[in-house]
């Protein structure tokens, strides 16, 4: 062994050795009764606002209207002729408004529901004819039966109304 390697293993080994005191291990400080307690009322604390913020919240909602519709408004009046029970091209047409004091009606054509939907101008567009619009849900039935002609309005199954959703497809 060459004095090179002689004095490269006695720096190795001299660097290995501990000097002193051995050195304290590095960790988290200890856990005083203080910190535990502090660390207890702030928990309770942020459980607490979450909470109230939270009731307080959940409380407003029963009193909220609908979206879309102001406090107070009635909503729109359905037609002069939104009750129609007749023959129309050899098909009979009814509506039947579908609750009290809106503008919502069913159109069944030889007893089938006519999809009809209001659109924002408050003309009437079905699903027969969906390329024009009416003034009411009268005159849409009165096309689409017109449309129909000797065919039948396909029986498609109603999947239910806006305020109960559809079983299946999207829901936006």
């Amino acid at each position: 062994m060459n004095d090179a390697t002689r004095w490269w293993r006695t720096y190795r080994a001299a660097r290995a050795r501990p000097r002193g005191r051995a050195p304290e291990s590095v960790g988290p400080p200890p856990r005083t009764a203080w910190h535990l307690a502090r660390r207890g009322l702030l928990r309770a604390a942020f459980v607490s606002a979450t909470v109230a913020f939270t009731a307080a919240a959940l409380a407003r909602i029963p009193g909220a209207t609908p979206y879309g519709e102001p406090a107070g408004a009635p909503g729109p009046e359905p037609d002069e002729g939104a009750t129609f029970d007749e023959m129309h091209a050899g098909h009979r047409i009814q509506g039947l408004p579908l609750r009290a004091g809106r503008a919502e009606v069913a159109v069944f054509v030889d007893g089938r529901q006519l999809d009809v939907m209001r659109r924002a101008d408050g003309s009437y567009l079905s699903s027969v004819d969906h390329y024009e619009s009416y003034a009411t849900a009268r005159e849409a039935a009165r096309a689409a039966a017109a449309e129909l002609g000797a065919a039948r309005l396909a029986a498609v199954p109603v999947h239910g109304s806006h305020q109960e959703g559809a079983g299946r497809g999207v829901h936006a």
